[in-house]
C-alpha cells in the first residue's frame, strides 16, 4: 500500500506506520501518476475536485490536513467512491490563542482595558468554542453566533444577529459558504457600514468571510479601529493596501503550532488507517518548551510577542507586500509554509518571576520551571 503526502504535513513520514509507502509531493502541483496510489494528503493549498482529479485511479481516501474541507469538492470526490478525512478542532486552541493574544497586545497602549469589551464570536464550532473559553478566563463576555449550529443542536442557543452589533470586538470563525440558508460569504459587508462602531475585527477564518474594502471603509471613516487579518480574499493573492491597514497582517498562520500540526497528522492518519485496517499508535506527547527569555521586560506586549510570532509574522508579511503581485503570492506561500512553529502557551514553562510580573499569562495556561 502507498500513499502520496504534502511535503510541509508535520512529520507525516514519521507517523504514519512503517508497513505504508509515504511519498512526498510540492504542493504547487500534484505529480501526474497520482492515481497510482492509493491516498493522498493535502492541506488547503491543492484544491481536488473533477478538474485536479479528473480520474480515481486506485485512490480510495483523500485527507487534507486542516480544519477546513472547502477545498475539496466531497461531492465529487464520495461520487468516485473515495471516503475522505479531515483535521477539524485540531487548531482550535491554536487560533484561540492568536486571537487572544492579538487583543492583549493591541489593548496594550491604550485606554481600553479588557473590561470594556464585549466580543462577538460568530461560528461557534471547535474553533469558536475555545474562543469564547479562553476570553472568559479574561472575563471579557462573549455573544455566540451560530444560527446553523442551533438548528442542529436544540441545546445550543444562538445570539440575534442585531446582538452582535452591540459587541466592539467581532471574531470570525465560520467556514467559506456562498449558498443556502446562511451564507458566509461576505458576511461583514455594507450593511455594517456606519451602523455601530468597532474597536476591532479579526479576521482568522476564511478569506471572503468579510469584504475586506468595507473593511478598509470602516477604518477611513472611524467605524473601526483595529483590523487583524490572517485569512484574505484571493489567497494566496493579498491585498497589500489591506495588510497595510491591518493592526496585524498575517500569512494563514493562526491555527499553526507543533501541537496542532502534529495532533492534524495524527487524526488524518488515524482515520487512514480506520478506513484501511492498517494498525495505528499514537505518539508520546512533546515535551514542554522552555524559551530562552530576558530576566525582565517593560511590558506584557514585550513578553507576549517574545512568546508567540504575531509580530514576526506581521513583519514579514509587510516586508512582502512591498514585492510585485506575482512575487507577493509565491512568497505568501512560502512563509505560511516555512516558517517554524511555535508552541501552544499550555506547553511552554517559563520562570516563576515572569508569572508574577505578568499574571495574564498563567491565564493563558503557561506553566512555571
Amino acid at each position: 500500500m502507498k500513499v502520496l503526502a504534502n511535503r510541509y504535513l508535520y512529520k507525516f513520514s514519521e507517523i504514519m506506520p512503517e508497513s505504508v509507502q509515504v511519498d512526498l509531493f510540492d504542493p504547487k502541483k500534484l505529480p501526474q501518476n497520482v492515481t497510482d496510489y492509493d491516498a493522498i494528503f493535502v492541506n488547503t493549498t491543492t484544491p481536488l475536485n473533477e478538474d485536479t482529479l479528473a480520474e480515481s485511479g486506485n485512490i480510495s481516501f483523500v485527507a487534507t490536513g486542516s480544519s477546513g474541507t472547502d477545498h475539496l469538492d466531497l461531492d465529487y470526490l464520495h461520487s468516485k467512491g473515495i471516503s475522505t478525512g479531515d483535521a477539524n478542532g485540531c487548531n482550535a486552541l491554536t487560533v484561540a490563542e492568536y486571537i487572544i493574544t492579538a487583543i492583549l497586545v493591541s489593548l496594550e497602549s491604550e485606554t481600553f482595558t479588557t473590561a470594556d469589551l464585549k466580543a462577538g464570536v460568530i461560528g461557534v464550532g471547535s474553533v469558536g468554542t475555545e474562543v469564547s473559553q479562553l476570553l472568559s478566563r479574561f472575563s471579557i463576555p462573549g455573544v455566540l453566533y451560530d444560527p446553523p449550529r442551533a438548528e442542529r443542536e436544540p441545546e445550543f442557543n444562538s445570539a440575534y444577529f442585531a446582538e452582535l452589533k452591540e459587541c466592539n470586538i467581532l471574531t470570525f470563525h465560520t467556514p467559506l459558504t456562498a449558498g443556502g440558508q446562511y451564507p458566509t460569504h461576505h458576511l461583514l459587508n455594507e450593511s455594517w457600514l456606519g451602523e455601530t462602531d468597532f474597536h476591532m475585527l479579526i479576521n482568522s477564518a476564511r478569506g471572503g468571510v468579510i469584504d475586506e474594502d468595507v473593511a478598509l471603509r470602516m477604518l477611513n471613516k472611524g467605524y473601526l479601529k483595529h483590523l487583524i487579518v490572517d485569512t484574505w480574499e484571493n489567497e494566496p493573492e493579498f491585498n497589500p493596501a489591506v495588510a497595510d491597514a491591518a493592526r496585524f497582517a498575517t500569512p494563514h498562520i493562526a491555527g499553526y503550532s507543533t501541537q496542532s500540526k502534529r495532533r492534524a497528522t495524527e487524526m488524518i492518519v488515524r482515520q487512514f488507517c480506520e478506513h484501511t485496517g492498517v494498525d495505528f499508535s499514537a505518539s508520546d506527547n512533546l515535551a514542554p518548551y522552555k524559551p530562552e527569555l530576558k530576566e525582565s521586560y517593560s511590558s506584557l506586549k514585550e513578553i507576549l510577542l517574545e512568546l508567540h510570532p504575531l509580530g514576526w509574522f506581521d513583519q514579514k508579511l509587510r516586508e512582502i507586500a512591498k514585492l510585485d503581485q506575482e512575487n507577493r503570492g509565491e512568497s505568501f506561500s512560502l512563509l505560511r509554509s516555512e516558517a517554524p512553529l511555535r508552541h501552544e502557551y499550555s506547553n511552554i514553562r517559563v520562570e516563576p518571576h515572569h508569572l508574577s510580573r505578568y499574571p495574564e499569562l498563567e491565564k493563558l495556561g503557561i506553566k512555571p520551571v
